[in-house]
């Protein structure tokens, strides 16, 4: 009786590339073979094709950014002020997580905060407001840096640099700063850090 074979198209694909890889691998080393023997220098022949490759960088995506330990840093601010005026940053402070934040500031240099903290509803904004007032006895050139501090789902940091100068009396910045929890966790993250907001986790075992 007549044997019936059946036909795998698995099996015949894969041997059709084990062939052609087979293939591959000889005709390349018949070449290299080939030009090795009839003295032409490779490495100079190579060189201006390996140059050419794009090469991965080491920023973007492969930055560490601080541990999340760290306070955020956010943009620096430089204000112009004359003798004698005052300088203002507001902050408007945005709760993205699903607690109520309390989120305070402070600021050295003798800059004042109001209010000191402010407690903010999910997904609500607020503001929190600094002056500084430049002395009526400094001169233009004269500079202060403050150092503000600000405390909530997570703590940022910046820096104002005041600048004394005649191109203004008074001057006024205002910073967006997003006090959101961090849900996603990182390749370059420690296991031991925090994701979720203080409130948030309270929040969800008391449910």
């Amino acid at each position: 009786m007549p044997q019936t074979t059946v036909s795998n198209p698995i099996k015949e694909i894969t041997d059709s590339l084990t062939e052609l890889l087979d293939f591959t691998l000889t005709t390349g080393m018949n070449v290299f073979q080939t030009l090795t023997k009839s003295g032409t220098d490779i490495t100079s022949k190579l060189a201006p094709a390996i140059k050419s490759l794009p090469l991965p960088s080491m920023g973007g995506c492969c930055k560490i950014p601080p541990p999340c330990w760290m306070p955020r840093e956010l943009s620096a601010v430089a204000s112009h002020v004359c003798p004698g005026g005052s300088a203002t940053l507001r902050l408007r402070i945005t709760n993205c997580g699903l607690g109520i934040r309390s989120v305070s500031a402070e600021a050295d240099q003798g800059a004042t905060v109001s209010p000191a903290s402010i407690q903010i509803a999910p997904l609500h904004r607020g503001w929190l407001t600094i002056t500084y007032n430049v002395p009526a006895a400094e001169t233009c050139g004269q500079s202060t840096e403050i150092l503000v501090l600000i405390r909530g789902c997570k703590d940022y940091y910046l820096r104002w640099t005041i600048a004394v100068s005649d191109r203004g009396c008074q001057c006024c910045h205002e910073i967006d700063v997003e006090d959101c929890p961090d849900l996603i966790h990182h390749w370059y993250d420690h296991f031991y850090c925090v994701r979720a907001c203080p409130s948030d986790q309270a929040r969800v075992i008391g449910r």
